[in-house]
Parts: structure tokens; C-alpha cells; sequence
């Protein structure tokens, strides 16, 4: 049997309670990325076609907040609506997301 040090039982528990926790919390995050990134890839496909999709998803979920990664995520469920693309759309007028594009999509050195 392995002993972990712990005082008491409970303390043990609620260790791996937590653990477990913590991978849950991961895989459930890197689930709603997933499914955001294959939505932003639709809405920019359907919208600005003939760009290079890929860099302006990796801008759009790298400046992503997590609550609009969860709106985007449902959307892979319920389909793409107005409110889909508009929170799309609001991630990339973001600074940080129009420097990403700017970037990714010219090869410019920006800093």
C-alpha cells in the first residue's frame, strides 16, 4: 500500500478530488476550443472566402475570451447564427487580433 503523507484521509481525498478536477477542467477546455475553432473556420470560410482561414483562426482563438470560445462552441451544436458571426467578428477588430493578422497574414515583423 502507498502512503502519500497526508494527515489525514480526508486531506488525500480532496487532493485527488482536485486533481481530477483539474484534468476535467482541461479536457473540458481544450473540448470548447475544438469546437470554437471548427465554428470561427466556418464563419470565416463563409465570410471572407479566399483568404487563408487558418491564420485568422489561430488570431481569432488565440485573443478569444473564454466565455465567447463557449458561445462559439454551441454554436458547433445549435448551428451558426448572426450572434456567431458578430462575436467572430468582435474578436477580430480586437488590437492584439488585428496585430496577429497583420502578421500572420503579410509576414510583416511587428512587434
Amino acid at each position: 500500500m502507498i502512503r502519500l503523507g497526508f494527515k489525514t484521509p480526508l486531506a488525500g481525498m480532496m487532493l485527488l478530488a482536485l486533481t481530477g478536477c483539474i484534468e476535467s477542467s482541461a479536457l473540458v477546455e481544450d473540448t470548447t476550443r475544438s469546437a470554437a475553432k471548427s465554428v470561427v473556420k466556418t464563419v470565416i470560410n463563409d465570410k471572407f472566402p479566399g483568404v487563408n482561414a487558418d491564420v485568422y483562426v489561430d488570431c481569432i482563438m488565440d485573443n478569444a475570451e473564454m466565455d465567447q470560445l463557449v458561445s462559439l462552441a454551441q454554436a458547433a451544436v445549435v448551428g451558426v447564427d448572426q450572434s456567431t458571426v458578430q462575436i467572430v467578428t468582435d474578436i477580430a477588430r480586437e488590437p492584439e487580433t488585428l496585430s496577429c493578422l497583420a502578421h500572420g497574414t503579410l509576414g510583416a515583423p511587428f512587434g
